[in-house]
């Protein structure tokens, strides 16, 4: 058996997040995957036993990247609009990281509720009740008029700044738009939904 070369190991692994963010666990092809890794399927066994084995390292990997942005936001003390525009810089930053991964998240809900279930088992409810909390501040401060909970709130979020990249490549498409100006694009959307969810919430600007 050769030796394990951390260098290939992480070629495979890049290589199989861009194609099951792309095509899912189901749409995915092990052959597809080594042939992105430039390697043969022969070798890329050597490093993990199963494609479903791959797949668990790359959603590791995935919500690890999500989770390791998230906590600078959360241990931070921030007011509501801080914590708003702060979960929107993370999401939008995330997802210009690794613009395949809403599309990766909703294919593990199609294909994998079982995958979806244990990701929500393992995921803290702290970020709600933080929103929560910071949400009846500002209205006791008459900064915020929307009774909105702090689980829709993250809700919307979450929305308003993946769609942008679920829909990448007809929005790209329709305005005939150059990879420059798409990204032009998705940065102008992220002031746009600061300003959207912060009049929203009842305030006169961001």
């Amino acid at each position: 058996m050769p030796k394990i070369d951390h260098d290939t190991k992480e070629r495979i692994l890049a290589a199989a997040e861009k194609v099951f963010h792309a095509n899912g666990f189901k749409g995915a092809r092990t052959s597809l995957i080594a042939e992105e890794a430039g390697i043969s399927r022969t070798m890329m066994h050597y490093y993990f036993n199963s494609k479903e084995e791959l797949f668990q390292e790359v959603l590791k990997r995935s919500v690890g990247v999500v989770l390791a942005h998230a906590q600078g936001v959360l241990t931070q003390p921030r007011d509501l609009k801080e914590m708003v525009n702060g979960l929107i810089d993370l999401l939008c930053d995330v997802c210009a990281l690794k613009p395949g991964l809403p599309t990766f998240v909703v294919n593990i809900f199609n294909e994998s509720p079982e995958i979806a279930y244990f990701m929500a088992m393992g995921q803290s409810d702290e970020l709600p009740k933080v929103l929560d909390r910071l949400l009846e501040e500002a209205k006791q401060q008459g900064t915020v008029q929307s009774d909105i909970t702090g689980e829709h709130l993250m809700l919307h979020i979450y929305g308003l700044c993946s769609m942008a990249y679920l829909a990448h490549n007809y929005i790209k498409a329709k305005e005939k738009r150059s990879d420059e100006a798409m990204a032009a694009f998705l940065e102008e959307r992220r002031v746009q939904i600061k300003s959207f969810v912060w009049h929203a919430l009842g305030n006169q600007g961001i």
